[in-house]
């Protein structure tokens, strides 16, 4: 009996350094492997947020430790072993929510930038910001251009109207299936964030200051010319 817990206690240390050593590689799958790993064991700190069809936002909570999985009673395989049901369980604590339809969105450990612009111009009510002809990414870009620097990429998230609902920067992104169906895990820099019945786009930040850039160079070449006659 003391051997077998003392072999315990080695593979788990051994495990553990190994984890480690692979997280540290900066390898998404295996990080992706591990965040799944962590949550399903001991939960992540996850801000966990549903959004109607429009991108307003319903609720959000943030708690500790939260586990989101497929709800087991209404759980349903196809013949491939695929699951259908888009019944999702979110364990928080000591409670559960059970959530089905709407868009939602959960993240730890990175910003929702889109969050923090909608904060930012609450207010505003200039030429540029109702500008339908302006691209809504290049705006975005400019007013975070600063904290973003020149490399890494940029997750664009969307309702299914096409509504900005999410932006999430990293400098290291990777994009993984998930058991959830409709659902997909993203990897940023080593933290989770997952998407709920949602739409996305990744732009590498180079691209996004180049479409930042043309736009000022259309928009000053189709500009009218005024005599000063």
């Amino acid at each position: 009996m003391k051997i077998s817990k003392r072999l315990i206690k080695i593979i788990g240390s051994i495990t553990i350094c190994a984890g480690s050593m692979f997280m540290l590689s900066g390898c998404g799958d295996v990080q992706n492997f591990a965040l799944n790993m962590r949550q399903s064991t001991f939960g992540l700190p996850l801000t966990i947020a549903t959004y109607d069809f429009e991108g307003q936002k319903i609720d959000q909570i943030k708690t500790n430790k939260a586990y989101i999985h497929t709800d087991d009673n209404m759980s349903q395989k196809s013949s491939n072993g695929d699951e259908q049901s888009s019944v999702i369980d979110i364990d928080y604590g000591k409670n559960r929510s059970i959530h089905v339809g709407s868009t939602l969105l959960a993240w730890e450990g990175i910003k929702n930038y889109t969050d923090i612009y909608n904060h930012n111009h609450v207010n505003v009510n200039t030429k540029n910001e109702n500008d339908k002809s302006i691209p809504f990414v290049n705006r975005f870009y400019n007013n975070f251009k600063n904290s973003w620097g020149g490399n890494g990429t940029v997750v664009f998230i969307k309702s299914h109207s096409g509504a900005p609902i999410g932006a999430f920067y990293g400098k290291h992104v990777s994009i993984h299936k998930t058991k959830v169906k409709n659902a997909t895990d993203f990897v940023i820099d080593g933290h989770r964030l997952f998407c709920y019945r949602c739409d996305y786009t990744t732009y590498p930040v180079h691209v996004l200051k180049s479409m930042a850039q043309n736009q000022k160079v259309d928009t000053h070449k189709s500009a009218p010319k005024v005599s000063t006659k």
